[in-house]
Parts: structure tokens; sequence; C-alpha cells
């Protein structure tokens, strides 16, 4: 849904909103019957589906290749919801009693926040120029360098926007990584600095609280040093790929280019090409009468 999947990913996952709280019930069916399905929708390949009831999930990996694995997670908004409270017979109130098979309430509220992040980046992210770009090059900058790979996919993409919607105008994407590095490298993730605050939740909570303090000080001290590769024109080295040719560059106003001639070196500067013309043919006509003149004699 949001266009991020980079050359080589091979997991994906889908959220699937109930209605009422799923149970370890609802998952066996699902996993059973999604085998049939399968079948139904592509009868020439071949599936594998597992039931995972401790993760909240089923997931469907495909036997051939590339080998897909999708998770498919179970939710629902109730999960999320306070604790109501029903009415016995005797006029007193008591907690509405969870189903006794329900599945793990953490693992629930992690897809409900999934969802909303999906939803969020549709809604902000996706029609902001060079904004999906920056964060599959920052998706592979973590995958390449480990310092990198502590960043938790949810606050880069918390950041690109933040930097990207900030500037004003349609960024490049040169301009726009540039301006993400300067915001790493002038502390943003540092303990004490002001972080990422996460607009999906009700309480303000940091986006990148799962982070070390070693880890950010990693971090900022690898933008730092990605942002001065970039001043040296060395940004090749933080993409990861050999350095482009470089092209040798042309004059727009060239006189060799556009076939013209020097002036030649008796000129004065007075007259036009046609006078300067003229008085060298005069001289020659000049010269051929003279000749026929001895001649005669």
């Amino acid at each position: 849904a949001k266009g991020l999947l980079l050359s080589g990913d091979s997991q994906v996952r889908l959220v699937v909103l109930c209605t009422e709280k799923p149970t370890r019930t609802l998952l066996g069916k699902v996993a059973a019957n999604l085998p049939q399905q399968l079948k139904a929708v592509a009868p020439e390949d071949s599936y594998t589906v597992e039931m995972k009831a401790d993760q909240g999930a089923v997931t469907v990996s495909a036997s051939t290749e590339p080998k897909i694995v999708v998770t498919v997670s179970l939710t629902s908004p109730l999960m999320r919801e306070p604790v109501l409270l029903e009415s016995t017979g005797d006029g007193v109130s008591a907690p509405a009693k969870d189903p006794p098979d329900v599945l793990s309430k953490q693992k629930c509220l992690d897809a409900l926040a999934a969802l909303r992040h999906a939803k969020w980046f549709q809604a902000r992210a996706t029609g902001l120029q060079s904004c999906v770009m920056i964060i599959r090059i920052l998706r592979d900058l973590c995958r390449r360098n480990p310092t990198w790979a502590p960043l938790n996919p949810w606050a880069m993409e918390l950041l690109t926007e933040k930097v990207v919607s900030s500037a004003g105008g349609p960024m490049p994407p040169g301009e726009a990584l540039r301006r993400i590095l300067e915001a790493l490298s002038s502390g943003v993730l540092l303990p004490h600095g002001p972080g990422l605050l996460d607009p999906c939740e009700k309480e303000p909570v940091d986006a990148s609280a799962g982070l070390t303090p070693q880890q950010r000080e990693d971090l900022t001290a690898s933008a730092q040093h990605a942002l001065r590769l970039f001043a040296f024109r060395q940004i090749h080295k933080v993409l990861g790929m050999e350095m482009l040719p470089q092209t040798k560059f042309i004059p727009k106003y060239n006189n060799y280019r556009f076939g013209r001639k020097r002036r030649r070196d008796n000129s004065n500067g007075e007259g036009n090409d046609s006078e300067a013309g003229d008085g060298k043919k005069d001289k020659k006509d000049g010269d051929a009468v003279v000749k026929m003149e001895t001649d005669k004699k």
C-alpha cells in the first residue's frame, strides 16, 4: 500500500479488521479455509499455510521462487477501547468478559497501529514530491549500513514526511536527502533532543523510543559523516553505488562550434567583411593589369 518495497524484499503484511475480538477459533477457520481459496484463485501455484496463534496471524508462503511470505494478522478496534461494563441480575455492574481463547492483546494493538500508519502514510506522505523515493533510499541505507539498521521504518517515514513537508515547496530528491541528513545531524534523535512525536497515538509517544542512547549517537555521527560526503561531491558513497562518469563541459557559445573564422591580424576593426574582401580583390586585379602590360612590351 505504501510502495516502499525494495528489490529482494520477500515479506509483506496484511491486516484484517474484525468486528469482534479475534479468537484462536476464528484464526483456525481462516487457516483452514485459505488453501481452498488459494487453489481457486491460482490453481497452478503451490502455497503453504501455517497458523501462528502466539503472533495472532496466519502465514502464507510460496513453495516456488520467488518465495514470498505474507503474514495475515487479525485485529479489532474493540481491542483498543476501554473495557465495557455489563449489568448483572442484581443490578451490580461487572466488567465484560472476553472470549476464553482471545488472541494476544499486544499483537492486536500492534496490528491496529500498523493499519493507522498505512492510512496516515497514504494521506500525508504519498502526495509529497520525492518523499517515497527518499524513504526507499533510507531503507536501502538501513539494509547496507549496520549503524542505520536500528532505525525502525515508522520513525523513518515520520522524519522524512516532516522534513519534506516543512520545505514549503517541491524539492528534488538530492535536496530532500540533504535536508534529512541535516535534521539528523542537528541531534533530533539524541536522548535530550525533540524526538519524533507519533501522530497516530492518543498519548504523546516518541516514535524512536526503541533506540538506545548509543544507537542515537551513532546515527547522529553517521548522518554528519554522510553530510560531509555530500559537501565534497561524494554522494555515490552514501548511496552505495559507483561514481558516475563526469561529462565534459561544452560552452554554450563556442566560436569553433559554430564554424566562425578568426579576425585577420591586419584588421583594424573598421569596416565590414565585405569591404575587406573587396579590397583584397582589387589588389589582385591590379597585379593582373601590371602583368599584362609587361607582356606587351
